[in-house]
């Protein structure tokens, strides 16, 4: 067999590209160098605890490790864990030397690479006892890391493993502090659409004696509630101290009366280090009377057609509260007029009665039929805000007309009451 020239040449070629495309390459992996994770904590926030309280301590726990070097290598496998992440951390925070109590258990984090923050929170309460100042506050995490990594052959690697219990201080300081609790609220003389005065009666359950002390409200979320004023000065609002406040308010006439609507206060005072300082808010309801309601009593007035008559109105309070000052009016429509259509009724309690007197005359010739007039009812309440009910309808019956005057009857009886008067007296004299 004869070889063509070259082809022993281009052959040789061939087999050595298929040995290089058959061997494995050698792979680069890389090898770390470093002293582990550095864990290190903080609060999330204002580091200021006020003596009396109870709150929700938010603890932010950092990994600040570092790679000190990394060498990549050939043949050697790059790790699935990196030496400077903290594995399965967790922290519980302790009362140490300082006066905190704390009730929560420990806070299970996770793995915390570097670079990279975790938070827990630690519910604690701050004693009344307790003496303001600066505090350190311990923090034990535990963790576990890679400690060591060994390669064995050319695909496997061996791990260690080494856990660590490391205490991280965190800063605090405790203040004294004007803490309210709002003692009674009484809103019971005002009612839906009026005004009038909310009082509220305030204790100091704090650590610090207010001085300078001013008192804020403000209405929470879509209120009816809108304050004349929304401060009021107090002054010296010393530590176990009661005090009365009293805000003027409008309610508007939308709300409603079996709803408690909640309200915010709070302090603003000069503390023990002389700072102007914010007490922390504390919220209440309160709650309005409805707005007086009245009704028609009496039975449906009668009127005569092409006649005056006075007609007589009783109303009823249906409502909780006393109605002061009433007076009642009657809206007069066709075929009615009046010169008269006021009629004062003075004090209405609530449950009680009270009559109107109104003149109507009715037009000559009127439908005989039942009419409904709107009437409503002023009155004030007992800070003199004023009031207007809602309307009342009121029922007229009239009825026709005789076609006599009532003034021409009553002549003919007066006359008849005289003449029989004369012939009794002419009987008795004769007699």
């Amino acid at each position: 067999m004869r070889v063509l020239p070259g082809f022993t040449t281009i052959l040789s070629l061939g087999l050595i590209m298929s040995i290089l495309l058959l061997t494995p390459p050698a792979l680069a992996g890389e090898k770390y160098f470093t002293g582990g994770p550095v864990i290190s904590a903080g609060i999330d926030g204002s580091n200021q605890l006020i003596i009396g309280e109870s709150t929700t301590l938010p603890v932010v726990v950092q990994n600040t490790g570092l790679i000190d070097m990394k060498f990549v290598q050939e043949g050697t496998i790059t790790p699935d864990y990196l030496p400077n992440t903290a594995l399965s951390l967790t922290a519980l925070l302790q009362p140490g030397a300082t006066p905190l109590n704390i009730t929560s258990d420990p806070q299970i984090l996770g793995d915390l690479p570097a670079g990279e923050v975790a938070k827990a929170n630690f519910a604690v309460t701050v004693p009344e006892g307790a003496e303001a100042g600066s505090y350190q506050v311990p923090l034990r995490v535990t963790y576990r890391y890679m400690y060591q990594a060994t390669q064995i052959g050319t695909d496997d690697i061996q791990y260690i493993f080494k856990d660590q219990v490391n205490t991280v201080y965190i800063p605090v300081t405790l203040r004294k502090a004007v803490a309210i609790d709002v003692v009674d609220v009484n809103s019971s003389g005002i009612i839906v659409g009026g005004e009038g005065q909310l009082k509220i009666l305030v204790r100091n359950s704090g650590s610090d004696d207010g001085k300078n002390t001013v008192f804020f409200i403000n209405p929470i979320g879509q209120s009816p509630i809108v304050p004349y004023q929304d401060s009021v000065y107090a002054g010296d609002f010393p530590v176990g101290t009661t005090i009365p406040l009293s805000y003027k308010i409008s309610v508007d006439s939308n709300a409603d009366s079996s709803l408690t609507y909640p309200v915010e206060i709070w302090a603003v005072y000069t503390d023990y280090q002389g700072l102007t300082t914010q007490s922390a808010m504390k919220s209440f309801g309160a709650g309005f009377g409805p707005k007086i309601q009245f009704v028609v009593t009496s039975q449906p007035a009668v009127a005569h057609a092409g006649a005056q008559d006075v007609i007589k109105v009783t109303y009823r309070n249906t409502g909780k509260t006393t109605a002061y000052n009433a007076q009642a009016n009657i809206n007069i429509v066709d075929p009615f007029s009046s010169e008269d259509d006021q009629s004062y009724l003075g004090t209405i309690a609530a449950g009680e009665s009270a009559t109107a007197e109104f003149k109507l005359t009715t037009t000559s010739g009127s439908t005989a039929k039942e009419y409904a007039l709107d009437s409503e009812i002023r009155y004030t309440d007992s800070e003199q805000t004023e009031y207007v009910s809602d309307p009342i309808k009121v029922p007229v019956v009239v009825q026709a007309s005789s076609g006599i005057s009532p003034v021409i009857i009553g002549g003919v009886i007066l006359i008849i009451a005289i003449v029989a008067g004369i012939i009794l007296y002419r009987r008795h004299k004769s007699g």
